[in-house]
């Protein structure tokens, strides 16, 4: 087996691996199926095209979700400037397939927070891992999660 088919079946094993990942944080940011599914897409052909920079694969995961996120700061890029209507008018996407309220009130936070709440929680990444990946520094990544928190606990009705 070459060199090149070695690395194609890693970045395949890679991408199935994490794929769902790239999702939720595509559709937490953009806040439509279509568009996220397109993002994600856009993501993978980019990460293929830039395989060769992957230095180790131990942090493909991070290096995937990096290329994600910029993907949908692309089309919400994108969105700004088509938009004939401004975008709080918008009809809100559907509900995510979860029963626990808690996601109704994520919907609420603003993009940064949702995605940082996302990142953290429902991916189960470390804080330094979230902060190379959104280019902040740690201490942003934390203190917006601080603030988050604090902000769902109050459209809870509970202290923080």
């Amino acid at each position: 087996m070459s060199e090149k088919q070695r690395r194609d079946e890693r970045f395949v094993q890679a991408l199935t691996a994490h794929r769902e990942q790239m999702y939720r944080v595509a559709l937490t940011m953009l806040r439509s199926p279509q568009e996220a599914e397109d993002a994600v897409s856009q993501a993978t052909l980019k990460a293929y095209a830039g395989i060769g920079r992957l230095r180790s694969w131990d942090s493909v995961r991070p290096w995937l979700m990096r290329i994600t996120v910029n993907a949908a700061h692309q089309t919400l890029r994108r969105r700004k400037r088509e938009s004939v209507y401004p975008l709080d008018t918008l009809p809100e996407p559907p509900a995510p397939p979860q029963e626990d309220p808690l996601w109704m009130y994520l919907d609420t936070l603003p993009q940064h927070m949702r995605v940082i709440l996302t990142l953290r929680y429902g991916e189960n990444l470390p804080i330094n891992e979230i902060a190379h990946m959104l280019r902040i520094p740690r201490g942003t990544v934390s203190a917006r999660l601080t603030r988050a928190k604090r902000k769902l606990a109050e459209q809870l009705g509970k202290e923080p």
